[in-house]
């Protein structure tokens, strides 16, 4: 690795940010695509935000990924929006550009790309006609809600403490589908025609774990036994990554489920942001390699 005056920089800002395995993944496939690039992490705290975004596009960065808790804030940030992040309310990479001297910032979400590869890659299994059951209806699973709705799941389970933000989504979600009433047959939007929302655990399809718990030693499980056992899911995917084998997985193991983690969400939302990026076929199974040596400290088979 050699920086110079002509290294271009790429950065992932999060609050904290130091669990990241981001870096690791995109530098080696930076080196193989040959470029003099460098991908970095930044701790921004959310305050700052705005101030951040301007100053590293003013300053010559490639773009940016967002992660925690810095998605919805960075729509106040953007000059443009992709229909993705339109639709989910929610940005994780920016591209940077200059328009006239200025600095023009866009917007896109590839979360949804990342969750909707990941589990068919992981549990060879796509949402159309399924029910499936979200924990937690924060950022992530306001993505995730949002996502498997607009890709046909028939049901939806929002699971959460406090019943306001599960309503909130259950209400994005009704605009979002008003709108595809108003729209061709070419619009981006496939909801089933019978979806459902509800509060109420029944038996599913998949569950996805979407809170932060599990991320520091000795925080409480998400889920308990008798939750799981009310959803009666097959399968099970914790967004957390690292670490790489969470409690609520191992809980969910003992009841009888598949389980996954979030890397393979992680690696398919970096790679379609590189891509933005750079406009080039990006080498995945190369992110794959690097990934999985820096969460489990060897490479993927």
């Amino acid at each position: 690795m050699i920086i110079n005056g002509e290294t271009r920089l790429v950065a992932v800002l999060g609050h904290p940010v130091k669990h990241t395995a981001s870096p690791a993944m995109h530098n080696a496939a930076i080196d193989v695509l040959g470029l003099n690039w460098r991908y970095v992490a930044l701790d921004v705290d959310p305050r700052h935000l705005g101030a951040a975004v301007r100053g590293l596009a003013a300053a010559g960065f490639v773009g940016l990924n967002l992660t925690v808790p810095h998605k919805m804030l960075a729509l106040h940030c953007v000059d443009e929006l992709d229909p993705a992040a339109q639709m989910l309310g929610a940005a994780n990479t920016l591209q940077f550009s200059f328009v006239n001297g200025l600095p023009f910032i866009k917007g896109f979400n590839t979360d949804g790309y990342g969750i909707l590869t990941a589990l068919k890659e992981d549990f060879q299994f796509t949402p159309k006609g399924k029910t499936i059951a979200i924990v937690g209806c924060g950022g992530a699973g306001r993505a995730a809600a949002i996502q498997l709705a607009m890709a046909g799941a028939r049901r939806l389970i929002l699971i959460n403490r406090t019943r306001a933000k599960a309503l909130a989504i259950i209400r994005h979600i009704r605009q979002l589908r008003k709108k595809q009433g108003r729209r061709t047959s070419r619009s981006p939007f496939h909801f089933h025609p019978k979806l459902e929302c509800i509060l109420e655990p029944q038996a599913c399809d998949l569950i996805i774990q979407a809170t932060s718990l599990g991320l520091r030693p000795g925080d409480p499980l998400p889920i308990d036994q008798s939750l799981l056992r009310q959803l009666a899911a097959p399968r099970f995917l914790d967004m957390i990554y690292r670490p790489a084998d969470t409690p609520a997985m191992g809980l969910a193991r003992r009841c009888g489920c598949r389980t996954a983690n979030g890397l393979g969400m992680l690696l398919h939302q970096g790679a379609r942001a590189l891509a933005i990026w750079t406009g080039r076929k990006i080498p995945v199974e190369t992110m794959r390699k690097a990934l999985h040596k820096e969460v489990y400290g060897r490479k993927s088979s």
